[in-house]
């Protein structure tokens, strides 16, 4: 099912990376002399300050430090910014107060002084990004027509300073809020009247299920009332926002065999929720800091680069989807050879929209969150850089996020971050074709996977090596310091595609097929299970993982070459076998001593059900604590943890209610309107909540 890689193979292949290695060497001169990344002026006194329009106006301002051979500081500038990891100090922000550039800008006041040149000599694709983002009336007033007066005032300072001049570009500016008219905007008045019209419904339906339950006899008057869902279907449909039914779908142990057998799952989707919301809060510091030497430094040492080379965490949840996804549609055989290709496709289209259909509510409230209200909740000098790219592209590109194909056009779509969903519905919608087709014609079943197999590798290969990519994703503090990837095609061309990310479905689905067809024996589950050879196999995870990482890490300062692209091939995919799969595996035969056991506990099933809206709206949330800052804040060890605990409690806040109100009232509202049309259980497949992937 899986392509046979022998072991000496890849050994060689590891070593081959490991001995060409090479971490940049270190330059001796002293951090304070490069000009800090970031400057603010005070925001809160600045648009306090009514004496004119000038002293009250705020603006951020992008700036290049120019080019000066002759200038010892620029030399270090640019031999610093020559490290992978190192920020490019020659790329600054500038909070700015007009108030003490007052006498550059009256001189212009009066004169048709527009600047027609603004972005000439910077980088184009930030330059781009700027205006593409920030167009309301004050910034491109500011930009065209006072820009050149706002370089020449910041000139002034940073030249007595450092010797060196800056071109400027301006990227927003604020006045004190008296002068800012709010206009009403529909799509915030709509977004208003959903919700209260959520919470009616919310409140009548839990009304009316407590009515359901008075009507019961006195001994099935209890809270197990809630707990069954209801035989007619439209009592189905008119408790669908049922707070109490929709709290019990959340806590309520699994119902089955294969609910029980998979439990343990919850444990692994949890801990690596949390892993990948840690990390994100990682990534998203790396904007406004004091002291950008802390991130720097994990770029130059080996457990540093395993931190940044963790974006493979990701891989876990696709092996999981496609676990469940072949055990259920197996078990419930929808499609046999017999099976009309008319019956294949009507079967086909209600599993995609009911995938969709879970997927398309929460996706759909977040897109809208941002367009409209997000950008009212926090305000500071550095706000509207975290905030306005999701406000606009909510607007303007929000079908590429509701029809899941956000994940080709990472750059202008709103919450990066989704690119996961978008990517996990697209293998889906095919692996699910796939499954069908073989289950039609099961004599095609090995040559089909077997294929998939060679794909998963060979495609990322070639566009390794077409392309000339780096052979990881390894995320860099300059990375997204823009509010987008740049400088990060790796990123783009093999990260967040879906025909990219073939493997782990793939895996997935032979596990189940094993699971199916061994694992769910007990006499093969008691020859594994306590077994110290195979307890102790699992646990081997760790260093592999260790090693495919720190491999990783040490390819990408290579040239690229045929080694590189053969290892971005096979670097998930192995990272997919070795620490995915067997764990996995290992646990379906109730192996893995304590670690099943922690990983089947009861806290895990509930998390693991807020896990979708935890990753959905975890970003928002970071962004509300970095964005309020009024000055670049300094990072350490103590900060760092404190925001990823803050972000995970807060997260789990949020998910909570987003899953009682919103996830689970519509999901159930759906699945009655399917029981109503008839649709029945035997004809046509229906994917538990075990299968949705979070």
């Amino acid at each position: 099912m899986y392509p046979a890689l022998t072991v000496k193979s890849i050994v060689t292949l590891l070593i081959i990376i490991s001995v060409q290695g090479y971490v940049g060497g270190h330059v001796q001169y002293s951090r304070h002399e490069l000009p800090p990344l970031y400057t603010f002026d005070n925001y809160d006194v600045c648009l306090n300050n009514g004496n004119s329009k000038f002293d009250s106006t705020y603006c951020m301002v992008y700036a290049e430090v120019q080019a000066d051979n002759s200038s010892e500081l620029w030399h270090k500038i640019v031999t610093h910014k020559e490290h992978k990891f190192h920020y490019h100090h020659d790329r600054l922000y500038f909070g700015v107060c007009l108030e003490k550039c007052r006498g550059y800008l009256e001189s212009l006041e009066h004169g048709n002084n527009t600047y027609n040149n603004a972005g000439e000599g910077l980088n184009e694709e930030i330059t781009q990004f700027i205006e593409y983002i920030h167009k309301r009336p004050l910034d491109i007033e500011m930009r065209h027509r006072y820009g050149m007066a706002i370089q020449n005032c910041l000139n002034d300072e940073f030249e007595r300073k450092y010797d060196l001049q800056l071109k400027t570009f301006v990227e927003y500016c604020e006045g004190p809020a008296k002068d800012t008219v709010a206009e009403k905007d529909p799509a915030e008045i709509i977004l208003y009247k959903f919700l209260k019209m959520v919470l009616l419904l919310v409140v009548l339906s839990t009304i009316y299920d407590f009515v359901l339950r008075s009507d019961q006899t006195e001994e099935n008057q209890t809270n197990d009332f809630y707990k069954s869902n209801l035989e007619q279907p439209m009592s189905r449909l008119l408790t669908s926002f049922s707070i109490c039914r929709n709290y019990y779908r959340l806590i309520q142990p699994y119902r089955g065999e294969t609910g029980n057998d998979f439990s343990y799952l919850d444990g692994f989707r949890s801990v690596c929720t949390f892993m990948v919301l840690h990390g994100h809060t990682f990534y998203l510091q790396f904007q406004h800091i004091r002291n950008p030497e802390y991130f720097e430094s994990f770029g130059k040492t080996w457990h540093g680069l395993l931190v940044l080379n963790s974006t493979t965490v990701i891989e876990i949840f696709m092996v999981m989807s496609g676990l469940l996804l072949y055990v259920k549609f197996t078990e419930g055989g929808y499609v046999t050879p017999q099976t009309s290709w008319k019956k294949c496709l009507q079967t086909y289209l209600f599993i995609v929209i009911s995938r969709l259909m879970r997927f398309l509510p929460s996706v759909a409230l977040v897109v809208w969150v941002n367009a409209t209200i997000f950008g009212n909740f926090n305000d500071g000098p550095f706000w509207r850089h975290v905030s306005e790219p999701g406000r606009i592209f909510s607007r303007e590109n929000w079908w590429k996020n509701v029809f899941m194909i956000n994940n080709f056009s990472q750059k202008y779509t709103v919450s990066s971050h989704t690119w996961y969903l978008a990517a996990d519905f697209q293998l889906f919608v095919f692996y699910t074709f796939v499954l069908i087709f073989i289950s039609k014609y099961p004599q095609f079943k090995k040559r089909i996977l077997y294929t998939l197999a060679i794909l998963s590798v060979a495609i990322p290969t070639l566009i390794g090596y077409i392309l000339k990519l780096e052979s990881a994703f390894i995320i860099k503090p300059e990375s997204y310091r823009y509010q987008f990837f740049i400088d990060c095609d790796v990123f783009y061309y093999l990260y967040t595609p879906s025909f990219t990310n073939l493997g782990g479905y793939l895996f997935g689905i032979w596990c189940g097929d094993l699971y199916l067809s061994q694992l769910r024996k007990e006499e093969v589950r008691r020859k594994v299970r306590g077994v110290l050879k195979y307890e102790l196999g699992a646990w081997l995870a760790f260093p592999i993982a260790a090693c495919i990482c720190f491999a990783g890490s040490k390819a990408i300062f290579q040239e690229p070459s045929i080694w590189t692209a053969l290892y971005s091939g096979l670097y998930r995919n192995l990272w997919i076998v070795f620490v995915c799969g067997f764990p996995l595996l290992g646990m379906a035969c109730q192996g893995g001593m304590m670690a099943y056991d922690f990983c089947r506990l009861p806290i895990f099933r509930v998390l693991a059900r807020l896990s979708f809206q935890m990753y959905l709206w975890h970003v928002m949330i970071l962004q509300l604590m970095n964005g309020y800052q009024r000055e670049p804040y300094f990072m350490n060890t103590w900060y760092y943890n404190a925001q990823g605990t803050i972000t995970i409690i807060f997260s789990l806040v949020v998910a909570f209610f987003a899953c009682l109100f919103i996830e689970y009232p519509f999901a159930q509202f759906f699945d009655a309107l399917q029981s109503r049309g008839g649709k029945s259980k035997a004809s046509v497949p229906k994917l538990s909540k075990e299968a949705k992937v979070q």
